[in-house]
């Protein structure tokens, strides 16, 4: 602490992380309703130490410890749903209960396959006709209920809407263009008459107004806003959070001087080159990335104009390790390293013929996404790899 630092100011620390501290005493004892003695305290050190760990992860992003624990407390859910879960692996033996304890805790604090009681839930769209781009589109009536249950708002137009946070004095306009709807940031559905968003046009409004979001999850994705989390999707209307992720790789963009990144699933053609690779065991969990350059054609997308962009996958690893990656069909051969310079180099050598084969692979990295998605952050880690990979 800096010993400049104001009284008032340090009185108020130590009152928040003396309110933390009694939140997670008070989660603890909630999580362990229904077991006793030395169940009781298995749970309680587990869950401790679950949390403990993503404080840590946290605090490195720039949380205070009161920010952290709160953030590692909403990601669980609610203790209720908790202590559910620990009713079913407590009948386990006992080598295996401590497996599907710790997997239980880590995929919660994950937001892997669990939703977030309480939490504001924003329903997804799914279009009819799935045209190639990077949308993710919600409901904007759910997300305006959704907020004033947090204590924001969504006010402005259905065509520029304006979205109030809790603790901030100063309204982020969404900036939808001068033709929303022919843009694909604005969808209608003419009979419901609902208007749908485009999710990151809307986290893209809170990274111009100085925020810091960040996503979590990824079957059941949630998305952090100023101390605010909407859980995304519901069963029956999911959303998918892998355009969201992308945004994650905007600080490599800028490093390479690159304008845009291209997905395959972003592209007209279903053609792809398949690569498998492998994580060391235990494998860490998470959302990866593998990317590279490409030269963008009108064969690949009718979207860009002819150049050069990052080309990219998103990917899970499997119970094995293994991360199954799509890439653009003439990336198929790469070089796995860890420096962004190789990339760039390899941007002089886009349009010659044996760019990407065999006999001369694109250079590529794997990325460990963090889920913050704001520049000024550290969206991503490299993950160390010197291996060649060739389309499956």
């Amino acid at each position: 602490m800096n010993r400049q630092e104001e009284p008032e100011q340090r009185n108020a620390n130590q009152g928040n992380e003396r309110r933390s501290a009694d939140e997670l005493s008070q989660y603890l004892r909630q999580s362990a309703r229904g077991l006793y003695g030395r169940r009781r305290r298995e749970l309680q050190a587990e869950l401790r130490g679950h949390v403990e760990a993503r404080c840590r992860e946290l605090s490195l992003l720039g949380l205070t410890r009161a920010e952290a624990v709160r953030r590692a407390l909403q990601e669980l859910g609610a203790p209720a749903h908790v202590s559910t879960g620990m009713a079913s692996v407590y009948l386990l033996p006992g080598i295996a209960r401590a497996a599907a304890l710790s997997a239980l805790l880590g995929a919660a604090l994950l937001g892997v396959g669990t939703y977030f009681p309480g939490l504001a839930q924003v329903q997804g769209y799914q279009t009819a006709f799935t045209l190639p781009g990077p949308f993710t589109y919600i409901d904007v009536s759910s997300l305006k209920a959704e907020l004033q249950r947090s204590g924001g708002t969504l006010g402005g137009t259905p065509t520029r809407p304006v979205l109030h946070l809790p603790g901030l004095t100063t309204p982020i306009p969404v900036d939808t263009g001068n033709d929303p709807y022919l843009r694909r940031v604005l969808l209608r559905d003419y009979p419901s008459g609902q208007t749908y968003l485009d999710l990151n046009t809307l986290v893209t409004a809170t990274l111009r107004a100085g925020l810091r979001p960040q996503v979590s999850g990824w079957e059941r994705p949630a998305l952090h806003l100023n101390g605010t989390t909407l859980a995304l999707g519901t069963p029956d209307h999911p959303v998918d959070p892998y355009s969201l992720y992308s945004l994650g790789l905007t600080p490599l963009l800028s490093q390479l001087g690159l304008t845009s990144a291209q997905s395959a699933r972003w592209m007209i053609t279903t053609l792809s080159s398949r690569h498998t690779l492998t994580l060391s065991a235990p494998a860490p969990s998470g959302v990866y990335a593998l990317v590279s350059v490409l030269q963008l054609t009108s064969a690949l997308t009718s979207r860009q104009q002819r150049g050069p962009v990052l080309a990219f996958d998103l990917a899970q690893p499997d119970a094995e390790g293994r991360l199954r990656f799509s890439m653009p069909y003439s990336l198929s051969s790469l070089r796995l390293g860890t420096d962004p310079q190789a990339l760039k180099t390899d941007l002089n050598h886009l349009t010659e013929a044996d760019y990407a084969s065999a006999r001369r692979p694109a250079h590529a990295l794997l990325l460990r996404l963090s889920g913050e998605l704001s520049p000024h952050s550290t969206p991503y880690s490299v993950v160390p790899r010197h291996d060649l990979s060739n389309e499956e």
